[in-house]
């Protein structure tokens, strides 16, 4: 008898569905880093046909910091609130700039990869923000720098590895520990320097927790399910995600309005 007849033939083998998360390419990243550098170009070709400043490329001169919107207390208390922003997007030297960079480029990916492309700029801008905001209440010196906008992606990319711990398994354990080490240590340093404007990562890194919880994405199933691999829907959560965005903002908005109260009466 043959072993091909039907009643010989070998169950067939199901096939389950398996979903996995579909990652956005690092675009806002790479345009962040390329922004961040030509600014810093700026900085300096302003500072040598301006002021003369031949070392503002270790440096940058102090004078260019506050033309091109240096954090500047008493200036934002006159009404330029905009150098909240701008702050975000200036750098003290090379040194200053190259660790930001590197930051950047290290924790930039892991979090648009997983938020999408303006999910992720909304949180870089807001952590930026409100790093700002706190280093504009609770610290006087000049301060410039991504460095709070940074602290925010280390918070984001917490947030969401908590929310989805379960499952990623080991990869988003390690991770969460990866990120709360090099979170710990850098407020380590920041503490234990007097140059660095620990309030600004302090807020940074509040503000990235904050935004992210309301925007980060919500998976669900497909549509249409089929066998084998196939990528997770995102829950169309639009409207939720702009409302909380807006009252992030005007939190931002009380809290300078308070600062300058605190601050100059």
């Amino acid at each position: 008898m043959s072993w091909q007849t039907p009643e010989y033939l070998p169950p067939p083998v199901e096939v389950r569905p398996q979903f996995y998360i579909q990652l956005s390419k690092p675009r806002v990243t790479q345009v962040l880093l390329g922004v961040i550098l030509a600014v810093f170009v700026v900085q300096v070709l302003l500072g040598i046909l301006l002021f003369g400043s031949w070392t503002s490329f270790m440096n940058t001169n102090i004078d260019v910091l506050i033309l091109m919107g240096a954090k500047v207390n008493q200036l934002i208390a006159q009404g330029e609130v905009w150098r909240l922003f701008t702050a975000i997007f200036l750098h003290g030297g090379i040194m200053h700039l190259l660790f930001n960079l590197y930051a950047l480029y290290a924790l930039g990916p892991l979090l648009e990869g997983y938020t999408g492309h303006l999910r992720f700029l909304t949180i870089f801008l807001v952590s930026g923000l409100y790093g700002s905001l706190l280093s504009y209440a609770f610290s006087s010196p000049i301060s410039v720098g991504a460095s709070g906008a940074i602290f925010g992606l280390l918070g984001g990319t917490l947030v969401f590895f908590l929310k989805y711990r379960n499952n990623f398994g080991g990869q988003g354990r390690a991770i969460l520990q990866n990120m709360a080490v090099v979170l710990l240590l850098n407020l380590i340093i920041g503490f234990s320097s007097g140059f660095i404007d620990n309030w600004g990562h302090i807020g940074g890194l509040l503000g990235g927790m904050l935004i992210t919880v309301g925007v980060m994405p919500r998976y669900q199933p497909p549509a249409v399910v089929r066998p084998g691999a196939q990528p997770l829907a995102i829950a169309d959560r639009r409207l939720v995600e702009i409302a909380w965005t807006v009252i992030c903002l005007l939190i931002l908005v009380v809290g300078v309005y308070a600062a300058t109260i605190y601050r100059f009466g």
